[in-house]
């Protein structure tokens, strides 16, 4: 039971971390599919960022709609 509950608080913490690093970099505009971009990046890189690509592909989704009414 706490070991599920681990595993699920730190799947948690890792929602659309990706996302959010795009999100708050105020140097470049939020693009479609950046955070998904970003994590596939430092995927390549480091490996690790390879468990947020399912939940930045996700929330990217859903800003998706947000970024079209923006332009």
């Amino acid at each position: 039971m706490k070991k599920g509950l681990l595993i699920l608080t730190a799947l948690l913490g890792l929602n659309g971390c990706g996302t959010l690093v795009t999100l708050l970099n105020p140097a470049q505009p939020y693009s479609a599919y950046a955070g998904t971009k970003y994590d596939w990046e430092m995927a390549q890189k480091w490996g690790l960022p390879i468990l947020d690509l399912p939940l930045s592909f996700l929330l990217d989704s859903l800003l998706l709609s947000t970024l079209a009414v923006q332009e």
